[in-house]
């Protein structure tokens, strides 16, 4: 009896060991955390994603995750830090920067004020062909002065030059990134909250987190996910369906659907962007101001508005109407409400009294503006001018773009609150992205005056001058500034807009299950 009385004892004592072992291990095993995923659902796709030579918002938005500047705009458009933690400027010619410490490239490397110096000097040198060089044409040195320390000089003042450096085309990148490729156009080593991980042309991006971004608590999600999804509906259906979290989506007729989804939030603010139609002016008959003028008195922007966007917008001179404190009043510009027996007068006085035919360079999708081409067609119809629409694929688009390959053109423009920067680089003759070869010398005097003045009241009364003269030679027509759309799904939580279509803030975004 007292063996068996034992033997029980101990396998009493062992099953209770082994239970408390396994409970033990059942209470200390720690859940690993779900991978919080974000989808966002865009309808383009990147045209190459190296920093210093993008030109299309498609691209862009991916640049927004991966890359830093040494400042940026919040969502107020306001400039705030971004590398550079603070910066002095002693007089109107010199600025110095005082970078973050610690900042590591995706490549694992420290970012110092070297890498400033290379990338701002490959943003300068003309064969980078970088649409960021007219924003800091008038840098003429740039010095490391320690580690942390960058000093610009500038050979004259440009009051411009703090909006211009939150441009995702300066951003700061790593030398040996770029000798090793040739350019980034399909790798990023960037030092922005997300690194790359997976490139599906025509289909899909993935974004992973930056374990060692340099803003505590940031990035939210672990991967962000790009969907390339042409067609608006879709769009708005995978946010009703959930398959998305965040839609960018500019049609109008879907917005106005979405809004009474209950599902869904739609997000919109006014945007500083501009829809344009422009002119190459080199080619006939694009290179007679009379002709241009006649097309500009042939336009109707209200129109245009309501039938492209469903009135989801604001018609527009050449500075961005939402950038209230430079912006004049269509009133008060010349060549801006349809005035068809004008304009017919000048296509005579041109030699143009049966008027004529011509090309517009399109896309179907949003930032290719066939919507807009479509309603410019109709609409010049009026003075007796036939326009045919050369809708072509959104990669042949942007070739034709970067070639100056068009009789004419519907875009949209990168706009900002601080007219040089959206129009020198513009319409100056050695502007970065003047597709229209516009040279005029009233206009370069007015955009060479405009930067070097740091007087407000001066440099309102230039830019009031530039923006009648703009509307009177029309080298395009500024037609309106579209809001900033986004279709928000229920998981979302923290996401703000940006007036430039920025999507820096899904870095603060978080997704709640």
């Amino acid at each position: 009896m007292k063996k068996t009385g034992m033997l029980t004892l101990t396998i009493v004592l062992l099953l209770l060991a082994a239970g408390l072992f396994a409970a033990g291990s059942a209470d200390s095993a720690v859940k690993p955390a779900a991978e919080k995923v974000l989808t966002i659902g865009v309808d383009q796709e990147a045209i190459g994603i190296d920093p210093h030579i993008v030109t299309a918002f498609s691209s862009h938005r991916r640049v927004d995750l991966m890359y830093n500047r040494l400042v940026r705009l919040d969502e107020n458009l306001a400039v705030v830090p971004d590398l550079a933690e603070s910066w002095e400027i002693p007089d109107n010619l010199t600025y110095i920067f005082h970078l973050r410490e610690g900042v590591l490239f995706h490549n694992g490397r420290e970012m110092t004020a070297d890498d400033v110096k290379y990338s701002l000097e490959r943003i300068m040198d003309p064969k980078t062909a970088s649409p960021g060089r007219s924003y800091i044409s008038l840098v003429d040195s740039i010095d490391v002065l320690d580690d942390y320390t960058v000093k610009l000089t500038l050979a004259s003042p440009l009051a411009s030059l703090l909006d211009a450096l939150t441009s995702n085309n300066l951003s700061i990148v790593p030398r040996e990134a770029v000798e090793e490729h040739g350019n980034l156009q399909k790798v990023a080593v960037g030092t922005g909250p997300f690194m790359l991980e997976e490139w599906v042309p025509d289909n899909s991006m993935t974004l992973v987190k930056n374990p060692d971004y340099f803003e505590a608590g940031a990035p939210v999600v672990d991967k962000v996910i790009y969907r390339v999804i042409p067609e608006a509906a879709s769009l708005l259906a995978g946010v009703r369906s959930g398959d998305l979290d965040i839609a960018a989506i500019n049609d109008g007729a879907t917005i106005r659907q979405a809004k009474n989804i209950s599902q869904v939030e739609v997000m919109n603010k006014p945007g500083i962007n501009v829809r344009t139609f422009g002119f190459n002016t080199t080619r006939e008959p694009f290179t007679d101001e009379r002709v241009r003028r006649a097309l500009a008195l042939a336009i109707d922007r209200d129109e245009i508005v309501n039938m492209a966007e469903f009135g989801m917008g604001s018609p527009t001179g050449p500075i961005p109407v939402s950038a209230t404190e430079w912006a004049l009043p269509l009133s008060e510009l010349p060549n801006t409400s349809p005035d068809y027996d004008k304009a017919k007068a000048l296509l005579a006085e041109a030699g143009y009294p049966d008027g004529f035919t011509f090309n517009i360079v399109c896309s179907a999708s949003y930032e290719g503006g066939l919507a807009v081409a479509q309603v410019i067609q109709s609409e010049l119809k009026n003075i007796g001018v036939t326009a045919e629409l050369e809708v072509v694929e959104w990669g042949v688009y942007i070739d034709r773009w970067v070639k100056r390959d068009f009789d004419s053109m519907v875009e949209i423009r990168g706009g900002s609150g601080e007219p040089d920067r959206f129009l020198y680089r513009t319409l100056h003759s050695t502007g970065g992205v003047n597709n229209f070869m516009f040279k005029d010398e009233e206009t370069d005097k007015l955009l060479d005056l405009g930067r070097l003045q740091t007087v407000p009241a001066e440099r309102k009364a230039t830019y009031a001058e530039l923006q009648r003269v703009l509307s009177e030679k029309a080298p395009l027509v500024f037609l309106y500034s579209p809001n900033e759309n986004h279709v928000v799904g229920p998981r979302v939580e923290g996401f703000r807009q940006v007036g430039n279509g920025s999507l820096y803030y899904v870095t603060h975004t978080d997704v709640i299950d």
